[in-house]
């Protein structure tokens, strides 16, 4: 990957941490930004597997997507 396309998931990951911030306020961003960051975690997941890493260097991915569904089940209230 090159340096720009780190940039690019770092604006992404900073624009998530805003929406859910703003979503305290805001339900329908903090909704969205849920489903931005469960897909990018999804991508994350799939990138290193697909890279040949170790199952265990997915796992922050995999939390952050889990807490970010969650996030999305208690908006919906269930």
């Amino acid at each position: 990957m090159t340096t720009t396309h780190y940039r690019l998931l770092g604006a992404l990951e900073v624009a998530a941490a805003a929406g859910l911030l703003l979503g305290l306020r805001i339900t329908a961003l903090g909704a969205a930004a849920s489903i931005g960051l469960l897909l990018l975690m999804a991508g994350a997941v799939v990138v290193h597997l697909r890279s040949g890493d170790a199952a265990a260097r997915c796992l922050p991915a995999v939390i952050a997507g889990a807490l970010a569904g969650a996030h999305l089940v208690a908006l919906a209230g269930g």
